[in-house]
């Protein structure tokens, strides 16, 4: 429903008007206004050479000559749309990612009455009557017809002979923009005004933007006001004022955006103050400029002002709602039909880190927190609470737009991952309730590693070829670098450059040895470090004896002589004297009947037996007993590992002598002992000893 209204806002209680509001709301986010003409300088030459009205728009010139009182203002037409008599275009530039929270179209011109002004001789008109009329909307490729919500123009009682009728229509068109999102060209169309002398047309969007959330564009919320207004500067009441409600400012930067009408470039003297503070500084506000123009695009379109200015905290008082703005000319005649606000607020950025950002438990660890203001008005009563304890709160009194602090404490690492967390809480000038939180993360590491090695086989003889087997694993939970093995008596088991070993993985490697006479335990360490540069090391061992099989072999005859028939017995005594067992024991050799298949020979043990010979002749003995070592219970496979021994006895034959008389003999004096014949080692040359009477024993070992 179309509202239609003639006179000024509704009064406050002191008599000055008060602006509807159309939007309040705190966002993140902010405002755009943009704007442009419908008119522009005549085709044909008129009271004055095109070229000087060309002049005026690049602000060449003065008084009237750079002024639309001079010309017979012609349409502007950019669309090529056959359905519109005027159009023009404007870049609306909203940051990517946000969306339109509320858009305002504002179009006004002049009505062509009363017919005594230059506007209103005769003028080319449009059809149809401004308060009716639908203006064109084209918002990049979507169009549609949009009809004014509101529409105000002058009381013709309140006009002087040199005044114009000026109109102004509203129209909610948030509708137009869902969806959209970065810039956008937006052209507006049939914006009801005649062509002629004087006479202005032109239109002005006014677009609240926001995000969800904080954003680049847009770190801290910001209350915008969007209001309508219908403050008419008239050469006989130079001068306006309007109450804008809602609004506060919480003593940081605030923007103001105005929609003026028929502002002169060329004519000085007016100006837009809020709460007694002038806009821009100078004292010719109002001067036909539009943000955002496309086309057409001069600066000065003489018709339109689209314009955002920035005020300082100080010109607001804080907890104070509303602001008045003043609106003076000294000799230009004007309509201000909207003005937004939109004024800052403190937010509360927060950032936490912990360092090192690894560490092991107990290990000392600070935590940092910064706080940023990142609004355009002050923090007050700023806490920041680190979540290791209230020894670490720290209090700041005021942080300033942009202002950031500092707070650090330092703690003991737990015994596993955390995220400490920050809060920071504060207040705004108007008592608003400020808090933000942030969280990291501290990485707790267990960095472990384990070594294993193992010999294959465990009992060697010397010489044999000894396998190592080593295996590396990490049994932390965090990776490890430089991973080296370091075998203290095997140069071909280290391994320098193992590499990087992730938590749970296992390397394995293979090495080997000759045994030596004598069996070594040995020893192996591996190292490594964790991200933190923190080295950790594990050894391990593996021993392997070597062994050395003997026999212990020995004949011993009952006789050291005998005559023909008679028969000599011999001992024959067979014994391990090592730890290991003997398999495959044998005797062989002269006599025959003194051959055995012993068998086995436990470790220590000792086999004994006889064997008799009748003497026929002399009698030479040739036995041999041949061993094999079990090798870590298998018997050796190879002659080298077998052990032999071998032992000669001589057995001389006498004869018999006859009966000597019988002398009697005192006493007899002569013994004989029994004496070694001969003693054996495996390897060496055998050596006989001939005896009469005596034991034959020997040792042997294995070759090497």
């Amino acid at each position: 429903m179309l509202l239609f209204t003639a006179l000024p806002a509704t009064p406050s209680s002191a008599g000055q008007p008060v602006a509807p509001v159309n939007f309040d709301q705190t966002v993140y986010g902010d405002f755009a206004v943009i704007g442009n003409t419908v008119t522009t300088c005549p085709r044909e030459p008129g009271q004055y050479p095109v070229r000087l009205c060309i002049d005026a728009q690049n602000r060449v010139g003065t008084g009237p000559s750079a002024q639309n009182n001079g010309y017979p203002m012609a349409w502007a037409d950019v669309d090529a749309d056959p359905g519109t008599f005027n159009s023009s275009s404007a870049r609306l530039n909203i940051p990517a990612g946000a969306r339109v929270a509320y858009a305002k179209l504002t179009w006004a011109g002049d009505t062509g009455s009363p017919k005594d002004i230059p506007c209103g001789r005769g003028p080319i008109r449009p059809p149809g009557s401004p308060a009716q009329q639908q203006v064109s909307l084209k918002v990049n490729d979507r169009g549609s017809l949009v009809g004014p919500d509101k529409y105000t123009e002058d009381p013709i009682a309140a006009l002087a002979n040199t005044d114009h009728q000026f109109y102004s229509a509203h129209a909610d068109v948030t509708g137009h923009f869902r969806g959209m999102t970065g810039p956008s060209a937006v052209t507006v169309g049939n914006v009801w005004t005649p062509q002629g002398f004087d006479c202005f047309g032109g239109w002005s969007l006014t677009a609240v933007w926001m995000f969800d959330t904080p954003n680049p564009a847009a770190p801290a919320r910001k209350q915008v006001a969007v209001y309508d207004t219908y403050s008419r500067v008239l050469t006989t009441k130079p001068g306006a004022q309007v109450r804008l409600p809602s609004i506060k400012s919480a003593g940081g930067l605030t923007r103001v955006g105005l929609a003026g009408f028929e502002g002169d470039w060329a004519v000085s003297g007016d100006q837009a103050m809020v709460n007694g503070h002038k806009l821009g500084g100078t004292g010719n506000f109002f001067v036909s400029a539009a943000d955002g123009q496309l086309k057409p695009n001069s600066p000065n379109n003489m018709s339109v002002d689209a314009r955002t200015v920035e005020l300082p905290g100080d010109v607001f008082k804080p907890r104070e709602t509303g602001v008045n703005m003043t609106f003076t000319s000294g000799l230009d005649a004007y309509l201000v039909a909207g003005v937004v606000l939109s004024s800052g607020r403190p937010e509360l950025a927060l950032a936490t880190s912990v360092q090192p950002a690894v560490a092991h438990p107990g290990d000392q660890v600070t935590q940092s927190v910064t706080v940023t203001n990142t609004g355009s008005a002050p923090a007050v009563d700023v806490l920041v609470r680190m979540d290791i304890g209230t020894s670490c709160d720290q209090s700041i009194p005021r942080l300033e737009p942009g202002q950031g602090a500092k707070a650090t404490c330092a703690r003991p690492a737990p015994a596993d991952d955390v995220q400490p967390s920050a809060r920071a809480t504060g207040t705004s000038l108007i008592g608003d309730q400020l808090s933000a939180t942030a969280s990291t993360s501290l990485e707790v590491v267990h960095p472990a590693i384990a070594v294993s090695k193992t010999a294959t086989p465990g009992t060697v003889l010397s010489g044999q070829t000894v396998g190592y087997a080593i295996e590396v694993r990490n049994t932390g939970d965090t990776p490890l670098s430089g991973v080296a093995v370091d075998d203290k008596q095997v140069d071909a088991c280290d391994k320098p450059d193992l590499g990087t070993l992730a938590a749970g993985e296992r390397k394995s490697l293979q090495c080997s040895i000759s045994a030596g006479e004598d069996g070594i335990t040995n020893n192996v360490t591996v190292i490594g470090a964790d991200k933190t540069g923190k080295k950790v090391a594990a050894g391990a061992s593996a021993a392997f004896t070597v062994i050395h099989p003997r026999v212990e072999f020995t004949v011993r005859p009952s006789s050291r002589a005998a005559r023909a028939g008679e028969t000599v017995t011999f001992t024959v005594t067979v014994r391990n004297p090592t730890p290991i067992a003997l398999g495959g024991v044998r005797v062989t050799g002269t006599p025959s009947a003194c051959a055995r298949d012993i068998g086995t020979l436990a470790p220590q043990q000792t086999v004994e037996y006889t064997c008799s010979v009748v003497m026929r002749e002399r009698l030479t003995t040739s036995l041999t007993v041949t061993a094999t070592p079990f090798i870590n219970g298998q018997l050796a496979e190879t002659r080298r590992d077998m052990v032999n021994l071998t032992s000669a006895v001589i057995v001389s034959l006498v004869e018999p002598t006859p009966e000597p008389p019988i002398v009697k003999k005192s006493a007899e004096t002569s013994s004989s002992q029994n004496t070694p014949v001969a003693a054996f080692v495996a390897g060496l040359a055998t050596i006989s000893t001939f005896v009469t009477v005596g034991a034959i024993s020997a040792t042997a070992r294995a070759k090497k």
